[in-house]
C-alpha cells in the first residue's frame, strides 16, 4: 500500500482529537528537534521498540531521542488506520514509513513499520503519547 494516501481518505472516521494528536507527533519527529518530541510525551511514558529494551522514564526517553537524531536526520510518514477513544486513554493503530539517512553520509535506510499509540488525555485535555509501540514489517533497507 502507497503511504502517500491522505489520513482523511483512508478512514474518515477517525477521531479528530486523536488524528490531531497523531499529527502532532508525525510533525514533531519530522521537526528532527528532541524538544518538539519531548513536548509529546506524557510524564510516564514509554517506548517500546522493536529491536531494543523498552525506553523508560523522561531522561531516558530524552536521551534516546537525542540519540536518534544524532545518528539520523529522519522522515516519518504515519498513517492511522483506526483509533478510538476510551476514557482517558486513546489508541491508534497504523502503518509507517521511514527514511533515516545517517549524519556520517552513509546511505539512507528505509523502514516499513505498523504502530500502535497509547495516548492520555492531560488535565487540560490535550492528548499526550502514553505509550509508542512499532514493529517493523520487513528488515530495514539501505538505499538511495
Amino acid at each position: 500500500m502507497s503511504t502517500k494516501h491522505h489520513t482523511e481518505k483512508l478512514n474518515p472516521d477517525l477521531d479528530p482529537g486523536l488524528l490531531k494528536a497523531h499529527k502532532a507527533y508525525e510533525a514533531a519527529i519530522n521537526s528532527n528537534d528532541t524538544e518538539q518530541v519531548m513536548a509529546m510525551y506524557d510524564k510516564d511514558a514509554e517506548i517500546l521498540q522493536p529491536d531494543g529494551p523498552i525506553v523508560t522514564g523522561l531522561d531516558n526517553i530524552r536521551q534516546w531521542v537525542a540519540d536518534y537524531f544524532g545518528a539520523y536526520h529522519t522522515h516519518w510518514t504515519k498513517i492511522p488506520t483506526k483509533n478510538f477513544v476510551f476514557g482517558d486513554f486513546g489508541f491508534d493503530e497504523g502503518i509507517d514509513t521511514a527514511v533515516d539517512t545517517p549524519r556520517d553520509g552513509g546511505k539512507p535506510i528505509h523502514w516499513d513499520c505498523k504502530g500502535i499509540l497509547v495516548y492520555k488525555r492531560q488535565e487540560n485535555g490535550e492528548w499526550r503519547i502514553f505509550r509508542d509501540i512499532w514493529n517493523n514489517t520487513t528488515p530495514p533497507k539501505e538505499g538511495d
